[in-house]
């Protein structure tokens, strides 16, 4: 009886025979490349033997491979189901191309699979496959509630999920969330010394590293210039949202390579929490920035928590 591995290796090992288009297999259990094409490499930038260290959530948006698995999870069992979604992928060197992917879904023995067809949007909403062009295109074709240059949600989509988190408090008791406010303490120096292309390429790996240390079900957002928000969402206790700061911390530390160079990467983070009975989204997102603003004047590269108590300042070291 072959393994679930052995399995997985057997269907990867057809991937290059199907298409010239990036082809992925995904593991759904695990979410993570089990295998990939030639073309997924030459797309991404990345080697197989990288890919396969990766999943979805690396390379696209969290809530759209969420919507996707949610998706397939829904369609009754039977034949292998098809979906076709739009997200973007991005690549190793930090550009963003909108894609069309092509989802099949396939069962061998209890294991499940996903084999994806991606293939790039031109203006015209059509299939292109030269990502060059469609990076340049993908700057005016926008994803609606979506930064265009780093695929996350933008403010707008990260109010709404917060407010509902903020509804959400009003009628579940037990229910906790928090927000973490993160800025680039060195992002001026960035684009002073290096230039506004590296600027933009630091801030859409800043965007894969945020989204590859959260939690499913957790909403990466930039807010704006090089503020990003995380939306640490059902928590247990405030503890698990230090967590997520210092694992994001921790993602930070080591240098982005644009152009062959190391560019630095430096954070504060500022965590407002739940249990401080907000009624309105600005509250949050104040407290959240106020602890933020404090990170920095303590000499930034770390997190801090607001507490409950009403003193202004006062917040929970990590």
């Amino acid at each position: 009886m072959p393994s679930s591995t052995q399995k997985s290796e057997a269907i990867g090992g057809r991937l290059s025979d199907l298409l010239p288009d990036p082809v992925f297999c995904i593991d759904r259990q695990s979410m993570t490349f089990t295998d990939v094409n030639q073309a997924a490499c030459s797309c991404l930038g990345y080697t197989a033997e990288e890919l396969r260290t990766m999943g979805p959530y690396h390379i696209c948006p969290r809530e759209d491979v969420a919507a996707l698995a949610a998706q397939l999870d829904a369609i009754a069992a039977g034949e292998p189901p098809s979906v076709t979604v739009r997200t973007r992928q991005q690549r190793k060197d930090g550009l963003v191309v909108p894609v069309e992917w092509h989802v099949a879904r396939i069962r061998d023995s209890g294991a499940e699979y996903w084999i994806v067809v991606a293939r790039a949007i031109s203006a015209d909403g059509g299939a292109d496959r030269q990502a060059g062009e469609a990076y340049a295109e993908s700057r005016e074709l926008g994803i609606p509630g979506h930064d265009p240059l780093t695929g996350l949600p933008d403010r707008r989509l990260f109010e709404r999920r917060l407010d509902r988190a903020l509804e959400r408090t009003r009628h579940h008791d037990d229910y906790k969330f928090a927000v973490c406010f993160i800025d680039l303490d060195n992002f001026k120096a960035i684009n002073d010394s290096c230039g506004h292309l590296v600027g933009d390429r630091v801030l859409c790996e800043v965007a894969r590293r945020l989204s590859g240390c959260v939690r499913p079900g957790d909403m990466v957002a930039r807010f704006g210039g090089d503020e990003f928000t995380v939306l640490v969402d059902d928590l247990h206790d405030d503890e698990e949202a230090m967590l997520v700061a210092r694992r994001i911390l921790g993602h930070m530390q080591a240098p982005a390579t644009v152009d062959g160079r190391p560019v630095k990467i430096v954070a504060s983070i500022g965590i407002a929490a739940s249990s401080r009975n907000y009624g309105r989204i600005e509250d949050v997102l104040h407290d959240a920035d106020r602890a933020m603003y404090r990170v920095k004047a303590l000499g930034g590269s770390d997190c801090l928590l607001i507490t409950e108590e009403p003193a202004p300042g006062l917040v929970k070291p990590r």
